[in-house]
């Protein structure tokens, strides 16, 4: 058995016992955990997250321990394990090491994320052996954690297979809450490397499709395009109102194009302290927290996305470039942006 396989293994059962650890004794069970993930941790990013996390759970009454017993009491254990798993250990630890030693030989950033944006449909959709491609070019560069944005345009079961047959990665799911029916949280909850974020517009009328996703133990939380006009919802509670009110604990708050650099920046400044200041919600900010990791495994931001015709974007999700997938390898591209 290799290093990586015997490593995965040992925090395998590590992480299963924890969970149950933490059934029976929350706050020791939680601080074990971080314990044996302070063990593995290897880099700066792996230690300066282990190191704020025990800060932030010092306080016994961190409204974090809720968060992570409420984790364990309402999703699929072997969801929590495998997902928690593919991004923790196999992006952040073992392929963020993979990717520093690309960058050094290759001379160019690597993002330790790619985002797919499917949102809009096209007759000319990149196939399933095109995606799974990307994706495997992309774990040859150390990438294993993957944005899927699908929001209205139904295809999530279409993608099961390739989810399911890309086991050692992270992926996160967007769409709206109209298209879940049973069907559909049934399959979800078979796919233990998967984390679902729901739109939060118009989420009260959705509300008995949100219950199938907690009837099935699925891992799921919400997110939010915002803008100048309605940066306040973050500020004011709505946003964690809405979450909260579907049994759960977090949610990707993404800035629109439209929005100003000021509101942006307001936005991830109420974000950042809200983790400090014991909120019951943990949030992310899109753009600003897939940069904070980038800085940290790389010294520097890359933001990569593919729509579902192959173009693709740097920066932000609407800064389209002359590069395509099917024209282009995922090195060239990546070459590109140096």
């Amino acid at each position: 058995m290799d290093n990586y396989k015997l490593t995965h293994t040992i925090i395998k059962i590590a992480v299963e016992n924890g969970i149950r650890y933490i059934q029976d004794n929350p706050k020791r069970g939680v601080r074990n955990l971080l314990d044996l993930g302070e063990y593995f941790a290897s880099g700066c990013f792996q230690k300066s997250f282990f190191n704020l996390a025990h800060e932030m759970l010092n306080n016994e009454d961190s409204s974090y321990y809720t968060i992570i017993e409420n984790a364990v009491k309402n999703i699929n254990h072997d969801t929590l394990t495998n997902f928690g798993i593919n991004m923790g250990y196999n992006s952040f630890t073992y392929g963020a090491k993979i990717i520093r030693e690309n960058e050094k030989t290759r001379g160019y950033t690597i993002p330790w994320v790619l985002v797919l944006d499917f949102r809009e449909k096209n007759v000319n959709h990149l196939a399933e052996e095109e995606i799974s491609d990307l994706i495997n070019q992309g774990k040859n560069f150390g990438i294993y954690s993957y944005i899927i944005l699908i929001n209205k345009n139904n295809i999530l079961i279409d993608l099961s297979s390739i989810i399911k047959n890309n086991g050692d990665c992270a992926f996160i799911v967007t769409l709206n809450p109209e298209i879940i029916n049973e069907e559909y949280a049934k399959e979800i909850s078979n796919i233990s490397n998967l984390c679902l974020l729901i739109n939060l517009d118009d989420l009260d009328e959705h509300m008995s499709n949100i219950d199938l996703l907690k009837k099935y133990k699925c891992l799921y939380g919400g997110y939010f395009y915002y803008d100048c006009n309605t940066y306040s919802y973050i500020t004011n509670g709505v946003i964690s109102d809405k979450i909260l009110s579907m049994n759960s604990n977090f949610g990707v708050m993404i800035g629109k194009r439209n929005c100003s650099h000021e509101t942006a920046i307001d936005a991830d400044d109420y974000i950042l302290d809200s983790r400090y200041n014991n909120s019951p919600v943990f949030i992310l900010d899109f753009y600003e927290d897939i940069d904070r990791v980038n800085k940290i495994i790389s010294d520097k931001a890359c933001f990569l996305s593919i729509d579902s015709i192959g173009q693709v974007n740097f920066d932000e999700l609407e800064n389209k470039t002359e590069y395509n997938i099917r024209t282009n390898s995922l090195k060239e591209i990546l070459k590109s942006t140096d």
